[in-house]
């Protein structure tokens, strides 16, 4: 598989819709900086399913569409289209048998993502998915962008390792993975959840069936007891209804009596009925006034209450006309101004008139000479367009047939080399014998081991001296920096000796005191009685004035008996020395004398020590102490450093020992580790030997048959190609001086584009100026009218203010002559109330006079009413309480009939009263109970079963998704291991060619695997870097790309795009990268961006990237094979 071409539109600075071919395995992309040469790969980038806008060099995603220019707007979407060769077939899945493969992905301003695959919309993952293994991906080793170089040398372990996997082609299988362990988490978190539900529910079913006995218990009590109140009730209605029949009888006798006194004084009550209805019409009448005077009352009320009212609205409108007639001064000023600027815009809106005539008057004139100008180079352009077009026909079929016949080369040479290969494959597998070569592999496996253990324990033995080393080195160390510090003191001391004892006064003699040897302890002393004549000299001539003579054997009392050696002065031997006497008495042998203290007497004086002075004598004996310690410090410390040295080298010594042995133990750990790859190999091999030798016999027939029928397409392909590019030499040649003529038409046609521009530049600012002016008019005009209308509003209001204040007098003159009607009526009406009220008192005393007489016989019949009213009372309560007793059947939802037919007349009310209150007892007993538990119980079981199923099902689930991981996992390691071997070994390789020498190998940083990281150990010729960040930044880059080419050795993806990742190379380390790349590109297409000439030249196409146009990318390709064909033509 490989790229055919891209198609970029609205991507970046590829605004216009562009085909970058690539029919060749080399082509370079080149042309100035900034040119959009980076945006190409960023395109293949993302079109493979790149999500952060980071990688691609924004903040957003919408940022990858064309945001506009100075000339040019900004547009709505960006798409991108690869289309790949697949007429090997090498995509797996249901891609294998197409041809050609188009994926597309197009994004929108508002975000949205679409997927394309041949033309049917699909999702990220599925383009994804697709190259999973391949080596290609938005992050993968096959797009090696700027800076990525750095990034991958300097990646951290777990980084490096995905470049690995991707080329082990484990990616797919760790996807898997980690939905596969998606899937176990969720799988085990449903499973917890599961397994506490189950948990809760299975103590809710204890819970609940206690609960359920206890509710079936209740319910049992509960309908005895409902029964036994209903007998209850029934035979207390018995008892109630027995009773209401007795006073039934006693009301009856009661009302024949009532009706014999009733007969017997019937005419008295007809004359008090007459008395009593003179009365009640009384009394209707006396209410008929009352209420007429109410009436009354209420009328008058009213009228006030409206009088008020009328008042009160007068005061409204008085205060409304007020403002009214203020707001419209107000309105009549605003109008007046208002006015005077809608006269002023008017004049602005005719000068803008004015000025865009002109301005389109001159805007004609250029528009008719672009025209004319546009339509020449309209001819021009598609006579260039023709030419264009049979150039690119001519290109493509050329570039069609170039790759038709680089197909069927590379498919002859690929039959070939697979036929080669199935005929090693199968001579090896007819040779070998697989279980001789395990047993072979298997001795050397123990072998190696047995080396590894000797290796480490001599590898610790030199640890061990080396740390002892390390040690005597700072032992030494400390010596050396003992020695040159006393040795450092020495000398200064000395030296500020000497520069305090120099030569005095200009005298050329040694003084006497620098060759005098005094007794340790009496220096001071001797100084002082030399009474300060330090500063002469010393005359040694045997015949000369001296001024001193040559020691004798001096005094045993004196002070020069404490002088060992050299020349004094004579007069040191007539000092006599006290000690610590402090007495003296001259002698003729001692003049002068001197204490312990250095105190000097003679005849009559004393002299004190002097105070502050340094002592010569001290400081000429510590120099010549100095003088001769300070050659034996510098012996010392010369044998410290040499000895240090020896220390030095000796240890340097071992750790090359150390080195030695470290890259022996790696060497013989990758043996092992490799070894032990090659026997798990070796026994799969084993297992299928015989299965693979029958498939390479059927392959080998099948190849053979390909090789003939590839063997004749080259040779037809060869043809035609020789055809097309004729053909394409003699359209090319007419497409130049076409192209000529079209460049002097364009620049015409630019110069007379910009007056053009210009002009309607002029125009458009005339026509703005003049929506300005007629847009301000019109705003003056509208709130000219709003203000009119405004006023006339007003005008209205306060006309209806003056017909509502005149429609209010009439009203209220009504309502005064109203109130004064009222007043005289209501007095009128009050006086005749009085009287009826008098009238109403004389008749009812009447009638009391004629009830008097009647009450005396009405006693008798009160009495009796009396005694049947007490038994109708008692016969209601006893209705009421057979009623009440009959009401517990309604609640129990029981009939009187059915509990009739239930009652045992031989039981008593007790026997039944006692038999409910056991049963109430029981039922307080049970305490609270949870009727609806039965339910509950029944649901939880059923739940529990449900949830039993789950749990089998999720457990069978659980073992089938781990067996899934260990099975993945088992692949995995075994391609990551065979993967990083080879890589290990292709590195070891390709690093000498790329250095001219030197090694590098890759490491694990632990035994896992799965989890391991990787690291790369490289080190150039002469070098021995103990990290790879000690190399330069020349370095670290060809150490990446021997890295990612040895990973392209084992799984070389479709295409390589490097993004000028020769810019940190000389020019030999770029040849070198050159060769490499050439050498590469027989199996894998390159696509890379440079601007070094050596890389150039090596590329079979320049395709050029131009910004003519400020921020708009155009593509120009130029075929090398063809350049050079047509200059030497």
């Amino acid at each position: 598989m490989r790229l055919s071409h891209i198609k970029l539109a609205g991507f970046k600075s590829f605004v216009e819709p562009t085909k970058i071919p690539f029919p060749d395995q080399m082509t370079c992309v080149v042309g100035p900086n900034g040119c959009g040469k980076s945006n190409v790969i960023d395109a293949v980038r993302w079109v493979l399913g790149e999500s952060s806008a980071k990688n691609l060099r924004g903040d957003a995603m919408t940022d990858v569409i064309f945001n506009g220019s100075t000339n040019r707007k900004a547009i709505s979407q960006a798409s991108v289209e690869l289309m790949f060769d697949n007429t090997r077939g090498t995509l797996p899945g249901s891609l294998a048998d197409r041809n050609q493969i188009a994926i597309k992905r197009l994004v929108t301003r508002d975000g949205q993502s679409l997927y394309f695959l041949n033309g049917s919309k699909c999702r990220r993952r599925d383009i994804t998915d697709i190259f999973l293994g391949t080596g290609l991906g938005p992050r993968s080793y096959s797009i090696i962008e700027q800076g990525m170089i750095s990034r991958l040398i300097e990646s951290k372990p777990h980084e490096l390792r995905v470049f690995l996997e991707e080329a082990a082609g484990v990616s797919k299988y760790k996807e898997r993975r980690r939905e596969t362990q998606t899937r176990i988490k969720s799988t085990r978190d449903n499973l917890e959840r599961l397994l506490d539900m189950r948990k809760e529910l299975q103590s809710q079913l204890d819970r609940l069936a206690q609960q359920a006995e206890a509710a079936r218990k209740y319910k049992e009590l509960k309908a005895k007891e409902r029964t036994l109140k209903g007998q209850l009730a029934v035979l207390k209605w018995q008892d109630f209804n027995d009773k209401l029949q007795q006073k039934v009888q006693q009301i009856a006798k009661l009302d024949e009596k009532l009706q014999f006194l009733e007969q017997a004084h019937g005419g008295q009550n007809d004359v008090v009925a007459s008395f009593e209805q003179q009365v009640t019409h009384l009394t209707d009448a006396l209410g008929a006034l009352q209420q007429t005077l109410h009436k009354t009352h209420t009328e008058l009320t009213r009228a006030e209450q409206q009088k008020i009212h009328l008042t009160e609205k007068r005061i409204e409108l008085n205060e409304a006309k007020v403002k009214l007639t203020s707001e419209q001064v107000k309105a009549q000023a605003l109008l007046t101004e208002q006015q005077a600027s809608c006269a002023i815009h008017q004049q602005k809106s005719e000068e803008a008139a004015e000025r865009l005539a002109l301005a389109e008057a001159e805007l004609e004139e250029r528009v008719a000479v672009y025209e004319q100008t546009h339509q020449l180079n309209n001819d021009v352009d598609r006579e260039l367009h023709e030419l264009t077009e049979q150039g690119s026909v001519a290109k493509e079929q050329h570039a069609a047939s170039n790759v038709t016949l680089q197909q069927a080369k590379q498919k002859l040479r690929h039959l070939e080399e697979r036929h080669a290969s199935l005929v090693a494959d199968s001579e090896t597998l007819t040779a070998q014998n697989s279980s001789e070569l395990l047993a072979e592999e298997q001795s050397k496996q123990q072998s190696l081991v047995k080396e590894m253990a000797a290796l480490q324990s001599q590898s610790h033995k030199l640890q061990e001296q080396r740390q002892y080393s390390e040690t005597q080195i700072r032992v030494s160390e400390g010596a050396v920096q003992n020695a040159q510090q006393q040795l450092l003191q020495s000398t200064a001391e000395r030296d500020t000796l000497n520069t305090l004892l120099g030569a005095d006064d200009g005298v050329d003699l040694p003084s006497f005191l620098a060759q005098l040897k005094v007794s340790a302890g009496y220096a001071q002393i001797v100084e002082c009685a030399l009474l300060g004549l330090d500063v002469l000299s010393l005359r040694d001539e045997p015949n000369g004035p001296g001024l001193w003579e040559k020691s004798r054997q001096p005094h045993v009392e004196s002070v020069a008996q404490f002088i060992v050696s050299g020349v004094f002065p004579t007069f040191l031997n007539h000092v006599k020395w006290l000690g610590t006497a402090r007495q003296f008495v001259p002698t003729q042998h001692f003049i002068l004398a001197i204490d312990d203290e250095g105190c000097v007497y003679g005849d009559n004086f004393t002299m004190p020590k002097p105070q502050g002075s340094a002592s010569q004598l001290v400081n000429y004996q510590t120099l010549d102490t100095l003088n001769s310690k300070i050659p034996i410090q510098e012996k010392g410390l010369a044998e410290a450093e040499q000895h240090s040295q020896m220390l030095i080298a000796k240890h340097a010594e071992l750790d090359e020992s150390v080195e030695q042995n470290k890259q022996a133990v790696h060497s013989v750990a990758q043996l092992v580790a490799a070894n032990k790859s090659r026997l798990e190999i070796l026994e799969l091999q084993h297992q299928g030997w015989q299965a693979q030798s029958d498939k390479l016999a059927g392959e080998l027939t099948h190849i053979r048959q390909e090789v003939a029928s590839a063997q004749t397409l080259v040779q037809q392909e060869t043809e035609l190609h020789q055809k097309a590019q004729e053909h394409l030499a003699v359209v090319q040649q007419k497409l130049v001086d076409k192209k000529l003529l079209a460049e002097a038409n364009k620049q015409q046609a630019q110069a007379t584009l910009i007056g053009k521009t210009q002009a309607q530049e002029q125009v458009h600012q005339a026509k703005m100026a003049l929506q300005q002016a007629q847009s301000d008019q019109q705003i003056s005009a509208t709130k000219s009218l709003h203000l009119n209308d405004s006023m006339q509003q007003s005008m209205l209001a306060l006309e209806g203010n003056a017909e509502q204040l005149m429609l209010l007098e009439t009203p209220l003159l009504e309502t005064q002559t109203q109130i004064s009607t009222l007043l005289t009526t209501h007095q009128v009406q009050q006086q005749k109330l009085t009287d009826v009220e008098q009238e109403v008192t004389k008749a009812k005393q009447q009638l009391a006079e004629k009830q008097s007489s009647v009450q005396d016989a009405q006693a008798n019949s009160l009495k009796l009413k009396e005694q049947k009213q007490q038994l109708q009372l008692q016969e209601q309560s006893l209705v009421v309480k057979a009623q009440a007793a009959l009401e517990p059947l309604l609640e129990l939802k029981q009939t009187l009939k059915g509990v009739l037919a239930t009652l045992d007349e031989k039981l008593s009310v007790g026997v039944y009263q006692s038999q409910l209150t056991a049963t109430t007892q029981k039922l307080s007993m049970l305490g609270a109970v949870n009727l609806a538990a039965i339910e509950e119980f029944d649901e939880a079981l059923a739940r529990k079963t449900y949830l039993d199923v789950q749990l089998d099902d999720l457990t069978a689930a659980l073992e089938t998704l781990e067996n899934a991981i260990r099975k993945i996992d088992r692949e995995t390691k075994t391609r990551f291991r065979a993967t990083f071997d080879q890589v290990n070994r292709d590195l070891g390789e390709l690093f000498p060619k790329v250095f001219g020498g030197g090694n590098a190998y890759l490491e694990l940083t632990s035994d896992d695997l799965l989890e391991s990281g990787v690291t790369i150990m490289a080190r150039p010729p002469g070098k021995k870097n103990t990290t790879i960040h000690l190399l330069s930044g020349g370095e670290k880059a060809l150490t990446a790309l021997s890295l990612v080419f040895s990973i392209f050795r084992l799984n070389p993806a479709p295409f390589c795009m490097l993004d000028e990742v020769d810019a940190p190379l000389d020019d030999a380390n770029v040849g070198r990268f050159c060769r490499l790349v050439e050498e590469m590109s027989q199996a894998v297409q390159f696509i890379y961006i440079s601007h070094n000439k050596v890389a150039m030249e090596m590329a079979a196409r320049l395709t050029g990237v131009t910004m003519a146009e400020p921020g708009v990318s155009r593509v120009v390709a130029v075929d090398i094979e063809q350049a050079v064909q047509m200059a030497h033509t």
